[in-house]
């Protein structure tokens, strides 16, 4: 009877005891959920922050390279300087090449130009043009009427030609000159695209949901999700730069509240329980102290009620929860360990990129040995080297692959390298900084030298050209000795790929081939484009034999892309120049067929001779056209034999508009109205044209004094003569005399 007693009495308490059990379990597990909640949320803010940080600092650079260049390049200040009318390759081509170099640096920015309020030009890094005819004029006039714009505008519609399709941009307006502003403005255009691309570089684990927004709440960025569900859980970062806000929430974020619920839930039935458990004891001891028999049957019949209900709907279910949500705390830990180690990747990523361009914002000099010694750098080796590969003809690249195939090439490109790097016990470090361009550099040993770095990339250029579909171009830079040099390999092994059009493709450049500063400097300067555009635009068969001499001249050189595409960039705004003073009929066939397809060849050449070819044959094409519009108009037989009158006669002081009109039976008006419509100029700009041409060759092939020059040009007086001379030329027929012609210097 007291074992029984005994018994009755244990398992009488025995549910208490599981209450309270049940209870420190609920604690346990809600204070587990509630720390792995704080930690993802942890997390989730400092990646938001890090993200907006690394936009304000891409956004900053560009604003102060901005300033930087607007106070201290000569070549933009030029741009807004009036002295230099007479000088548009100081005053518009310099400028133009200056703004294409900027952009070239950084990979956000889409294009730059800049607005001259003295007569409305703007001049961009790939054209100039009527701030009237421009496509975001409105934009400007915007800006007038508003006045200064200090930090970057909410997301735009972008283009500068009417043909072009719009870009989405966000825009930086600096008023030049600082802080006045009164000359003019310079706008900076980052493209949208871009600066997604970096956002989502950022959050590409999958793991973590943004949505960037900027100071007008218009939609810059969102990882495909419902906008909507950010209503909902998120942490939301502002910048103090920009006002650009970062919401982003954890992708689990559902699961974390599910859990969250269930762990409250479960700590509000154990306080119910243990106040249960308090009542349930208080219970069982009054009732001991009944009767024996009556106790023990009440005692029994309650038991047994309870253990039914235990075994049946208590005990199961509840571990079964317990179970789920252990599960679950266990997947949401392995995704944060992966996102962990896709975040060492994008800083590893990033501490390549600084230490290539040298820059240390985000990584100072003090902390950078610690950081690299994380991603494998031997602080027992000195001596670096840089080597960039360019996969040649990258547009057909693109057009043939998907964008998954070129993901899987480009990184088995990368994997070839390091094996062979590896294999030659060398340390190698890249990553591919531009869409076309891996960058990396490597750590050699103090018996390593620059001949062994190009024997590993001829081995990696002959691999990838008898195993692939497509080929590859490799600069070197030079061997180094300290971290601070690796930028200066770096921007050599950049400048050895700016000539691979004139040196060939599918091979190894080396810093060592190309010219010095001081050999670039040397090289004579093009032909007379002027001459050039003049016989074009007049429709003259003269035209093809000076392209020639252009194309020779330019071959003649060994100069990289950049400046080469310079010199074509200026010879077809030249010829814009001078067809917009043609007709419109004349300037619809430049304006709506050649500039397109000079545009498309432009992006799409590989080769010196692919642009020599698509040039000359798009110029011949558009010749053709006007030749033909010119033959259907009434008047263009006449104007041919005006043109050749003047051609015959321009020695003639008393040639003029009346002498035409008598010769030709033609008001001196009408005269002066076909032939402006016809060939893009006033008579008496075209005849001092023909004369000074003429007096060119006579000064340079003669010893003539300057007043019989000016006689047999067509002048009476010489002072008249030496004016129109040195408007055209901007020197005196003497100081011509003396820079183009070692004859006689005499008056």
């Amino acid at each position: 009877m007291g074992k029984s007693w005994f018994l009755k009495l244990l398992f009488s308490y025995l549910p208490v005891f599981f209450i309270v059990i049940s209870f420190l379990i609920a604690v346990f597990f809600y204070s587990m959920g509630d720390v792995t909640r704080e930690a993802a949320e942890t997390v989730n803010r400092q990646s938001a922050a890090h993200t907006l940080e690394v936009v304000d600092h891409s956004l900053r650079i560009i604003e102060h390279t901005m300033i930087r260049e607007m106070m201290s390049n000569n070549n933009i200040q030029n741009f807004y300087n009036d002295t230099l009318w007479d000088e548009p390759y100081r005053r518009m081509v310099l400028p133009s090449e200056d703004l294409k170099t900027i952009a070239t640096q950084f990979p956000l920015i889409h294009s730059m130009y800049m607005v001259r309020w003295a007569d409305g030009v703007v001049l961009g890094n790939n054209s100039a043009m009527a701030l009237e005819i421009f496509e975001d004029h409105a934009f400007v006039e915007d800006y007038m009427d508003s006045g200064s714009v200090s930090k970057w505008t909410s997301i735009r519609p972008y283009r500068e030609l009417s043909h072009q399709n719009t870009t989405d941009v966000v825009s930086l307006v600096k008023s030049y000159p600082l802080p006045a502003g009164n000359q003019g403005i310079i706008v900076v255009n980052v493209d949208v695209q871009a600066l997604q691309k970096l956002v989502r570089d950022l959050f590409d684990s999958g793991f973590v949901h943004a949505l960037l927004v900027d100071h007008n709440e218009n939609l810059l960025f969102t990882t495909e999700v419902d906008p909507l569900l950010f209503e909902q859980t998120m942490t939301e970062v502002q910048s103090d730069y920009t006002g650009w806000r970062i919401k982003s929430q954890i992708q689990g974020g559902s699961f974390f509240q599910l859990a969250s619920t269930f762990n409250k839930v479960l700590l509000l039935s154990g306080l119910v329980s243990i106040v249960v458990a308090v009542l349930y004891i208080t219970y069982i001891s009054k009732r001991n102290y009944r009767p024996l028999a009556l106790l023990t049957k009440r005692v029994h019949e309650y038991a047994q009620l309870k253990a039914d209900r235990l075994l049946k709907t208590g005990g199961k279910d509840e571990f079964a929860y317990l179970e789920t949500a252990l599960d679950q705390m266990i997947e949401q830990s392995d995704e944060l360990l992966t996102h962990q180690e896709e975040h060492r990747q994008i800083r590893k990523r990033q501490w390549i990129k600084e230490t290539l361009e040298g820059d240390y914002d985000t990584i100072s000099r003090v902390a950078w040995p610690t950081v690299s010694e994380r991603f494998g750098w031997s602080a027992a080796r000195t001596k670096v080297a840089v080597i960039v590969i360019e996969i040649d003809r990258y547009i057909e690249f693109c057009d043939v692959y998907t964008k998954r195939d070129q993901s899987l090439l480009k990184y088995l490109l990368g994997n070839v390298l390091a094996e062979i790097a590896q294999h030659q016990d060398y340390l190698l470090f890249g990553e591919w900084l531009q869409a076309h361009k891996w960058c990396a550099f490597l750590q050699l040993k103090d018996e390593q030298t620059g001949d062994d770095v190009a024997m590993i990339a001829q081995q990696a250029v002959g691999w990838i050209q008898s195993n692939l579909d497509f080929n590859v171009t490799i600069g070197l830079g030079n061997t180094v000795g300290s971290v601070e040099e690796i930028c200066l390999s770096y921007e050599q092994a950049l400048q050895a790929l700016q000539y691979k059009m004139m040196l060939g493709s599918n091979r190894v450049i080396g810093h060592w081939e190309v010219p010095t500063q001081a050999e670039g400097a040397s090289r004579k300067a093009v032909s007379d484009i002027r001459r050039l555009t003049q016989s074009f635009k007049l429709g003259e068969s003269e035209w093809e034999e000076q392209y020639d001499q252009f194309i020779q001249e330019l071959r003649a050189d060994l100069v990289p892309k950049e400046e080469l595409l310079h010199q074509v960039d200026y010879l077809v705004y030249q010829l814009s120049r001078e067809l917009q003073e043609l007709n419109a009929d004349y300037q619809g066939i430049w304006i709506d067929v050649a500039l397109p397809q000079l545009n498309r060849l432009f992006k799409s050449f590989d080769t010196f001779e692919e642009l020599n070819q698509g040039l000359h044959s798009i110029l011949s094409d558009a010749q053709q056209q006007m030749a033909s519009l010119r033959e259907d108009r009434t008047y263009s037989s006449v104007m041919k034999e005006v043109r050749r009158y003047i051609a015959d006669n321009f020695s003639n002081p008393d040639l003029s508009l009346n002498q035409l009109s008598t010769t030709f039976n033609l008001n001196p008006k009408y005269v002066s109205h076909l032939f402006k419509e016809e060939f893009g100029e006033k008579f008496v700009d075209y005849l001092a044209n023909v004369r000074t041409e003429k007096a060119k060759e006579l000064l340079i092939s003669t010893e003539l004094p300057i007043q019989e020059v000016a006689l047999l040009v067509g002048y009476l007086h010489s002072f008249s003569f030496i004016r129109v001379f040195k408007k055209a030329v901007g020197l005196t027929p003497g100081d011509y005399r003396k820079q183009a012609s070692p004859l006689g210097t005499g008056q």
